[in-house]
């Protein structure tokens, strides 16, 4: 039967190394994956008129991030039945609770030491996942690793 999982991310490839991570230790079963990137939305009326969330997605996405996501999904190709990324604009538990609910969400997956990347228009999922009252499961893989860079991380996620 298939299941969902969650993975918070902030687009940089070592984010993905949690999804890798829960992946290698599941069932083997069929996934189908979300992806949830934290993020306010513009406060402009042309913002928010000519707002789609796929172009957000496309505009942060980078070259590196993209060939992780293809290592992933050739990596674990009987695992992952479907892969998207979201995006979630409120901060607030309830918003979160609704969003597991209506996607119908069985595990939700979080770095233990690994810290997202925050910004000014970015917050952080995975202090709200820590509070919510939702059930996760914490993956440990940044211990000692010095991610200086993103070709730093693509190698890590392709060798380990």
């Amino acid at each position: 039967m298939q299941k969902t999982i969650l993975i918070p991310i902030d687009f940089r490839v070592a984010s993905l190394n949690t999804l890798k991570y829960a992946l290698e230790n599941s069932d083997g079963g069929p996934n189908k994956v979300i992806l949830l990137y934290a993020e306010f939305l513009d406060d402009s009326i042309t913002e928010l008129l000519f707002y789609r969330p796929e172009n957000k997605i496309n505009a942060l996405m980078t070259k590196e991030f993209m060939s992780a996501l293809e290592v992933l999904k050739n990596r674990f190709e009987f695992q992952i039945t479907e892969l998207e990324i979201r995006l979630l604009h409120n901060q607030t538990k309830r918003a979160l609770i609704r969003f597991v609910e209506n996607n119908e969400v069985d595990e939700i997956f979080v770095p233990k030491t690994y810290r997202l990347k925050v910004t000014k228009k970015t917050f952080d999922i995975v202090t709200i996942i820590r509070y919510s009252n939702l059930p996760y499961q914490e993956i440990d893989w940044a211990h000692n690793q010095d991610f200086s860079s993103e070709k730093d991380q693509l190698e890590y996620l392709f060798n380990y």
